[in-house]
């Protein structure tokens, strides 16, 4: 792909630390990327209007990270909303019927697994193999946090009016 070789070049970085940008951004709906990368300063996130790298006090870096993520994402975006909508459909991975488009963001810390269907309104939870469904009605979810709470396990999600957890969340409509 040319676009991919011409994004390098303009950013002075190789063409696969393109393409793993490329793919994480495609799994967030360009919303986000984690990546672990020597050209990018090491482990670092990027979402907009926040960039973390492990060369924390690269400030140049930290500029070219956020402009290339930015970048991508706004290809991602572009492309994505040239897509036809997926149908539903049944995915076998997990223990309960999804929808097959792609979550917003998802991840996963100390266990526990979190996916975020903005479309749907839906944020899915999954631990020790149960799944459970929140409904985000009326919340658009951007970040997701560890609560320092002693026990490592409780996430936060960011929105616009600060955090939530699930505690703070109706149970989604199937």
């Amino acid at each position: 792909m040319s676009k991919i070789h011409d994004i390098a070049a303009k950013y002075q970085i190789t063409e696969a630390t393109v393409r793993t940008l490329l793919e994480g951004l495609q799994t967030t709906s360009g919303f986000q990327v984690q990546f672990n990368s020597a050209e990018l300063g090491g482990m670092g996130q990027w979402q907009s209007g926040m960039v973390m790298i492990g060369d924390m006090f690269n400030d140049g870096l930290k500029a070219k990270v956020a402009a290339l993520c930015a970048e991508l994402a706004s290809f991602v975006r572009e492309h994505q909303a040239t897509q036809p909508e997926e149908t539903e459909k049944k995915d076998a991975t997990v223990a309960t019927p999804i929808k097959t488009i792609p979550a917003t963001f998802s991840g996963s810390q100390n266990g526990t697994k979190y996916a975020y269907y903005a479309p749907q309104n839906v944020l899915q939870i999954e631990e020790e193999d149960k799944i459970a469904r929140y409904s985000t009605e009326g919340l658009t979810l951007w970040g997701v946090q560890q609560a320092q709470d002693g026990t490592g396990k409780k996430l936060k999600f960011t929105h616009a009016g600060g955090t939530i957890t699930v505690d703070d969340l109706k149970p989604a409509v199937e």
